[in-house]
């Protein structure tokens, strides 16, 4: 079948979370059908990974978002009372784009990753749709306000409410929505079972993360991510500030390596402080990976399923994580996750990781049972049932022509 997919940035390079996810999306649809991608490029190098991924896709259409226009556009979207969300991934361009996309040719199904780029495609009623939230940007702005001072409370606290009434209005446009994980579901489904919302879990390439331990791992601590993530500078920070030095009572050699991208001024401070290492970008995460002792996720703000933490247990290290960045995991007795809230606690479980080191058949064991909760190829085949299912609902056979109306972007809900 023939599926139009909106991304509200290019899938390309894999290399953080949402890009993880409609990366593999893509690719895994790419086995038994045509794609054609339409997403916004934030990054003057964006279009020259049209061709990486057009290795997947019929056509990968890339559309600049200059960020200093959208913030505008997202004042604009404030002040008339709708989330400013909806305004910052606005764009004439994009509009265009869709629309002529959707009259020129016969699309089977209307993919769309990220309630940002809902809006484009949520007045298309003769086609099926898909939307996969990943998670709720509502949920996540609220826990903002919950951590920021004001006057950034008081904006973080109305984009989460305005956002949440759209997020719910998109529920009701769009045929199913999906999800990462079934507490996003239970919070848009009002914790009712609707059956216009599902939850496909992420997955993690166990192999390609599957690297040599080194022989004698030094006393090292590690966290990945994109470190101009308000989540993961809050994490980081607790952990370097409040964890660390509680550490290094016991482990006096302990060091904390903070590894990713665009690292925040708050994040760089941290390298002042003793036993913190701060790399920036780096070309591949496993050797960092391989070389360190145990990984930690003290993630306070968190949606979904953190694939830092899959990557971690994949390269064979236990992790210590918080309370609400487990939740979207699926915890066995197979794998090494200690969870606590508290710096002491946090500590504790970090030291006992680092005076136990995960054996041989115990890092065996963890692969194993990932490879059984969080293959990609087995998660993903849900949306393969979910678009069998969008077709034959809307009583077509797939490649049949048909007229398509334009997209046409919804009111939002101004209440």
């Amino acid at each position: 079948m023939r599926i139009l997919y909106l991304a509200h940035r290019i899938p390309y390079p894999p290399d953080k979370g949402d890009k993880i996810r409609s990366f593999h999306e893509i690719k895994h649809f790419s086995r038994r059908h045509e794609i054609q991608v339409l997403a916004f490029g934030d990054d003057g190098r964006d279009a020259e990974y049209s061709e990486a991924l057009g290795k997947y896709c019929q056509t990968v259409t890339v559309i600049p978002l200059h960020p200093r226009y959208q913030r505008v556009r997202a004042l604009a979207s404030m002040l008339v009372g709708n989330p400013w969300t909806i305004g910052y991934f606005s764009s004439p361009q994009m509009e265009s784009a869709v629309r002529k996309a959707l009259s020129s040719t016969h699309f089977d199904v209307i993919f769309v990753f990220s309630s940002s780029m809902a809006p484009y495609v949520a007045g298309v009623d003769d086609i099926p749709k898909i939307l996969d939230f990943v998670d709720s940007d509502a949920c996540k702005w609220l826990q903002y306000a919950q951590f920021k001072p004001a006057p950034a409370s008081w904006l973080y606290s109305y984009e989460g409410k305005k956002l949440g009434r759209f997020e719910k209005e998109m529920v009701e446009a769009f045929d199913v929505s999906t999800f990462v994980s079934s507490r996003e579901a239970r919070y848009l489904s009002g914790g009712n079972s609707k059956p216009k919302i599902r939850f496909v879990q992420n997955g993690i390439d166990i192999e390609y993360f599957s690297v040599p331990r080194a022989q004698q791992p030094a006393n090292t601590i590690i966290f990945t991510g994109a470190m101009d993530y308000f989540p993961n500078i809050d994490a980081v920070s607790f952990f370097a500030r409040d964890v660390l030095p509680i550490v290094r009572r016991a482990f006096p050699d302990a060091q904390f390596l903070i590894v990713g991208s665009r690292p925040a001024g708050a994040v760089q401070r941290l390298s002042a402080l003793p036993g913190v290492q701060v790399t920036g970008a780096v070309p591949d995460v496993r050797p960092f990976l391989a070389k360190s002792k145990v990984a930690v996720v003290p993630i306070r703000i968190s949606q979904g399923i953190q694939n830092k933490m899959l990557e971690a247990l994949a390269a064979g290290l236990p992790v210590v994580t918080t309370p609400a960045a487990a939740e979207g995991l699926k915890l066995t007795s197979n794998l090494p996750v200690a969870i606590a809230e508290d710096a002491a606690t946090f500590a504790d479980r970090v030291i006992e990781f680092m005076r136990r080191p995960a054996t041989a058949s115990q890092i065996a064991a963890c692969r194993h049972n990932l490879k059984q909760d969080y293959d990609w190829d087995t998660n993903l085949s849900t949306f393969d049932t979910l678009l069998e299912v969008s077709i034959s609902k809307a009583g077509t056979d797939p490649g049949a022509a048909r007229i398509l109306r334009p997209a046409v972007s919804p009111p939002v809900n101004q209440h």
